[in-house]
């Protein structure tokens, strides 16, 4: 499967966000998500099985909330719309999007300075 997914997309990266930590505080992955620009399409991973691609199929998501969940295509071609939630003191806190958005971005710039 990895092979025809490489010889469909030149450069197949799988992204990896399960938490992050900001202001102090864990925020724990609680929807696996993207949006694809091209066929602007949310598509939802919601198991660890689950795998699925847009309708224009430039980007897929796969592993649910579970470790490991990822995401592949071009990152220029999605928009992050996972959630994440922390708990304090049996209080939910959500981080808010721009932060996920930022997050995304650093972790884009990564990938791009290993191609």
């Amino acid at each position: 499967m990895l092979k025809m997914i490489t010889s469909l997309y030149p450069t197949p990266v799988p992204i990896v966000m399960p938490s992050i930590v900001h202001g102090g505080l864990r925020y724990i992955q609680t929807r696996h998500a993207i949006y694809c620009k091209n066929c602007n399409l949310t598509i939802e991973s919601k198991s660890i099985h689950d795998f699925k691609w847009c309708q224009c199929g430039s980007v897929g998501v796969d592993g649910g909330i579970c470790d490991g969940n990822t995401i592949l295509g071009k990152l220029e071609d999605m928009e992050p719309r996972s959630m994440y939630c922390a708990y304090v003191n049996k209080k939910k806190f959500w981080l808010p999007q721009e932060v996920i958005e930022q997050q995304f971005s650093l972790l884009n710039n990564k990938v791009n300075a290993i191609l």
